[in-house]
């Protein structure tokens, strides 16, 4: 047999393979493409939301190390509390930068300057400076209107790196 008809008889192989290689690579894409429109959007993992009853709560947030809180042992929590509930987070700086905690109504993204606090007394002192490491701050105010609010760090930049959670008010 010559090479022109060795050529010819590895022809099929090749054709079948790359036919089969094609078909594969076209059944992933529509499986992947149909599973985008099928799945569930993002949600808050379970077991990183914190669900607090009864009208005085009282959270422990540290701030770090790094740009995120930590409530509870977990990493920027959903924070869910009822309406009229009286709300004091005790705020331990624990990183090497300052950091605040401010409760705002707008959600991310946040540019370099998040806006102001949404319920009055809702943020520590000297929010935008921030408390210092190794330093403590407290905020107190009443979970008053029912909704989706944000906690974030209010020291330039923070929020926008990420440094910020959810704060939902139950009706």
């Amino acid at each position: 047999m010559n090479a022109q008809g060795s050529a010819l008889s590895e022809s099929p192989k090749s054709t079948g393979k790359g036919l089969a290689v094609a078909l594969l690579v076209i059944g992933l894409v529509i499986g992947l493409g149909a599973g985008y429109f099928v799945a569930p959007g993002p949600r808050t993992a379970p077991g990183n939301v914190i669900e607090v009853q009864g009208s005085s709560v009282h959270l422990a947030a540290l701030s770090g190390p790094g740009l995120v809180f930590s409530i509870g042992g977990l990493e920027n929590p959903t924070i869910s509390v009822e309406r009229g509930a009286n709300v004091t987070v005790h705020f331990s700086n624990i990183d090497s930068l300052p950091h605040s905690f401010v409760v705002v109504a707008q959600g991310p993204p946040y540019g370099a300057d998040p806006p102001a606090a949404a319920l009055p007394g809702a943020e520590t002192p000297m929010a935008m400076d921030g408390t210092m490491a190794g330093e403590n701050a407290s905020a107190s105010f009443t979970a008053s209107t029912a909704g989706t609010y944000y906690y974030v760090c209010h020291v330039p930049g923070h929020a926008s790196a990420g440094m910020y959670g959810t704060f939902n008010v139950r009706a």
